[in-house]
């Protein structure tokens, strides 16, 4: 039989979710923060706001515990904005070509219940135009990523919490690995991408070329590709959900056999799949 106790303490989190769910409809932003002792909603909304000039660089490493993470191309120099509960949370510095940055929650804030209309904290990273990136390596608790106008010999990306989204980008080679949120490509091109997908859907807009795999647990995946369907073998699956190639609907695993570098592989547990090729 369930205790009184037991029942209370389902009321409340089921009254909790309610109140969560309304407040983000009505505009709210979830907001949490990760620190030695765990994590926690700030007990302020107010921000601080920075700018920092930086040496050139051609490597990026971001350990990121809160906020949003944006990196765009721009005309301007090397540039780092921060936006962030307190300036102590960011440490950065460039040496030998590699620029660190690690947001870290240093000081506990105090805890309140629910959602409120956040400001939502973010590390801006202005790259000019004509930089060629070696290699760029993130590691995202809680926020959402975003890059911009990049090109990159390397990409490493591990998001738990977060949404990713990469516009005008251009990539030899991406990993990426997230627990929660959407993934959306627009104009995208690779030469190998290898994506890991736990909760979220999956829209890309581009070209995919070389070895390129995608897995996902649960959510939809949109494909709309520039390459041509006879320079491509691909093998598309889902153990439950629709598969449509090209307009038509199709059933089982759809593969088509291609002699050649590049190759497709999406897998999904749960969702639907949409496939366009030329």
């Amino acid at each position: 039989m369930t205790s009184k106790n037991t029942l209370i303490a389902m009321t409340m989190i089921a009254l909790g979710i309610l109140l969560a769910l309304v407040g983000y409809f009505s505009g709210g932003r979830w907001l949490f923060i990760k620190d030695d002792d765990g994590l926690h909603v700030p007990g302020s909304n107010k921000l601080v706001s920075e700018s920092h000039n930086l040496d050139k660089f051609t490597n990026i490493n971001i350990v990121n515990d809160y906020g949003d993470i944006v990196i765009v191309a721009s005309d301007d120099k090397y540039k780092l904005e921060t936006n962030v509960l307190e300036q102590q949370d960011v440490s950065y510095h460039v040496e030998d070509g590699t620029l660190r940055i690690e947001t870290k929650a240093k000081k506990k804030n105090s805890f309140q219940f629910g959602l409120a209309s956040f400001s939502s904290p973010s590390i801006k990273l202005y790259v000019p135009t004509d930089t060629k990136l070696e290699t760029i390596v993130i590691d995202s608790e809680f926020g959402d990523t975003s890059l911009s106008g990049l090109h990159y010999q390397q990409l490493t990306l591990i998001q738990n919490y977060g949404d990713i989204t990469f516009n005008d980008i251009t990539g030899e080679k991406t990993e990426i690995t997230q627990d929660f949120g959407d993934l959306t490509f627009k104009q995208y091109a690779s030469n190998g991408v290898n994506i890991e997908s736990q909760h979220g859907d999956i829209d890309i807009v581009g070209t995919l070329n070389g070895s390129s795999t995608i897995t996902s647990s649960f959510g939809d995946a949109t494909f709309h590709l520039q390459n041509n369907q006879s320079d491509l073998g691909y093998e598309v699956k889902t153990s439950f959900g629709d598969i449509t190639i090209n307009g038509t609907e199709q059933s089982g695993t759809v593969t088509q056999r291609y002699n050649g570098d590049h190759q497709l592989n999406i897998s999904l547990s749960h969702g639907d799949v949409d496939v366009s090729l030329k």
